[in-house]
C-alpha cells in the first residue's frame, strides 16, 4: 500500500511519470497502474490502492478530463477529502471540480525544486498528517450550517421563492420577460410518467431513491425535519428533472448524470438561477447536498 494514488490518462504517461519520480525522489510512497503485477486483476488492484491512499492526485488535461474512469476516481476521492488536483496541460476541468482548485503544472519539466512542486510537495503532507491542504491545491468538502442551507435553498428559488410563484410563472411577469428572453429562460417541460422506464434501470433506482420529503436533522432543541423539502423526480421529453419544493421554493433541475450514488443537475428553473450546478450524494438515510462551490448540507428522510 502506498500513501498516494496517481489518477491519470495514458494520454498523459510521460507527464504523470515525472509527478510519480518526483514524489518518489523526496522520499514518499506512490502508486499507479504501471505498478500492477503481471496477472494481479486490473481493477480489483485498483480499487484496493484507491481506497487505502492517504491522497489522491488527479492528473487532469483534455483527455483525463472526458475519462469516465479518471472522473470517477475523482470523485470518490473528494468524497473521502483526499484529492489534489494538478493539470498538465491547459484545460477544464470536469462538470463539479471547480475551475481554480488545482496546481498548474504544464510545462513543468520534474525539477523537485521548482516551487510549483513544493507547493505540491505541501498539500500532500499536509493530507497525510491529516491537516488542510493550502487553499486552492486539496478539495476538502465544507460542511455548510442549517442557516447556511437555508440561504442556499432559499437563492436557488430566489424569484419563485420570494414571490411565492412557480417557475412558469416567474416568466409570465412583466418585468421579468426581458430577462427571462435574454437568458433563454423557458417553462420547465411539463412532467410525464413512463412506468416501464422505472423497472430495473441502475440510474432510475438511484433517481427513484432522492424521490421523497426530506428535512434539515436536528440541532439546539430543533426536531429533526422541523424544516422539510420535497424532491420528486419528474420527466419531460428525453430528460430527466429534479424538482425541490419548500419554504416557497419551486426549483427544477436537469439532470445531467447519476452514477455511483451521486446525481448531478443543472438548474433550469428559476431563470435568476440557470445553469447552477448541484450535486446530490446519497448515504443510507441521509441526502447530502452540494453546491457548485463545494459547500455541503446533509438532509435526513422524514417519514411524515
Amino acid at each position: 500500500m502506498a500513501d498516494i494514488f496517481i489518477s491519470y490518462k495514458r494520454d498523459d504517461a510521460v507527464a504523470s511519470q515525472r509527478i510519480v519520480r518526483a514524489l518518489r525522489a523526496s522520499a514518499l510512497s506512490v502508486w499507479w497502474d504501471h505498478d500492477i503485477p503481471p496477472g494481479a486483476p486490473w481493477e480489483t488492484t485498483i480499487e484496493h490502492e484507491l481506497e487505502s491512499a492517504k491522497v489522491v492526485i488527479v492528473a487532469w488535461s483534455r483527455a483525463s478530463a472526458a475519462s469516465e474512469n479518471v472522473k470517477a476516481e475523482a470523485r470518490r476521492a473528494r468524497h473521502n477529502g483526499k484529492l489534489i488536483q494538478v493539470f498538465v496541460e491547459p484545460c477544464d476541468p470536469p462538470l463539479f471540480f471547480g475551475e481554480h482548485q488545482g496546481l498548474k503544472l504544464d510545462g513543468w519539466t520534474g525539477d523537485i525544486q521548482d516551487s510549483r512542486f513544493q507547493t505540491l510537495l505541501a498539500a500532500v503532507h499536509a493530507l497525510i498528517d491529516g491537516k488542510a491542504p493550502p487553499q486552492g491545491v486539496g478539495y476538502a468538502v465544507r460542511k455548510g450550517s442549517p442557516r447556511v442551507a437555508l440561504a442556499a435553498i432559499l437563492v436557488f428559488g430566489i424569484i419563485g421563492g420570494v414571490l411565492g410563484l412557480n417557475p412558469g410563472a416567474v416568466c409570465r411577469l412583466g418585468f421579468t420577460q426581458s430577462l427571462c428572453r435574454s437568458v433563454g429562460a423557458t417553462k420547465p417541460p411539463a412532467p410525464a410518467t413512463d412506468p416501464a422506464r422505472f423497472a430495473t434501470d441502475a440510474r432510475v433506482v438511484l433517481l427513484g431513491k432522492v424521490s421523497g420529503v426530506w428535512g434539515l436533522p436536528s440541532e439546539a432543541g430543533r426536531p429533526a425535519c422541523a424544516v422539510k423539502f420535497v424532491y420528486s423526480v419528474e420527466r419531460g421529453g428525453s430528460d430527466d428533472f429534479i424538482r425541490l419544493r419548500g419554504l416557497g421554493v419551486d426549483s427544477v433541475g436537469r439532470v445531467v448524470s447519476a452514477e455511483g450514488g451521486s446525481i448531478f443537475t443543472r438548474t433550469i428553473s428559476p431563470a435568476s438561477q440557470a445553469g447552477t450546478q448541484w450535486e446530490l450524494r446519497l448515504e443510507g438515510d441521509r441526502l447530502i447536498q452540494v453546491d457548485a462551490t463545494n459547500v455541503s448540507t446533509t438532509l435526513v428522510r422524514c417519514t411524515n
